[in-house]
C-alpha cells in the first residue's frame, strides 16, 4: 500500500492479491481533506498503473473532486472518475 498526500486529499494505491475468482488488480482510493465520511475507490488492472507517481495521484484527486463535488443545482449523468 502506498499513500500520496495531494493538494485536495489523500490517494492510496493498494495492490489486491489474486483470489480464486478474481484477477490481480490495483485499487486507488481517494479521500478528500475535508471528508465528511466519504471517499471514492476505483479499480484498475496492474498494467494500467505500473508506474503511478505523485503527479498521477494529484491528477486522480483533482478529477475526483471535479466529478464528485457537484455545484448546487447542477444535474449530472453517470460521470466516472
Amino acid at each position: 500500500m502506498t499513500t500520496f498526500t495531494t493538494k485536495n486529499g489523500t490517494v492510496v494505491l493498494k495492490h489486491v492479491t489474486k483470489g480464486a475468482f478474481h484477477t490481480e488488480h490495483v485499487e486507488l482510493a481517494y479521500t478528500p481533506s475535508d471528508s465528511q465520511g466519504w471517499g471514492v475507490i476505483k479499480k484498475f488492472s496492474c498494467a494500467e498503473l505500473s508506474d503511478f507517481t505523485q503527479q498521477d495521484a494529484e491528477v486522480f484527486a483533482l478529477n475526483a473532486e471535479q466529478k464528485l463535488r457537484v455545484p448546487a443545482g447542477k444535474i449530472t449523468k453517470g460521470d466516472s472518475v
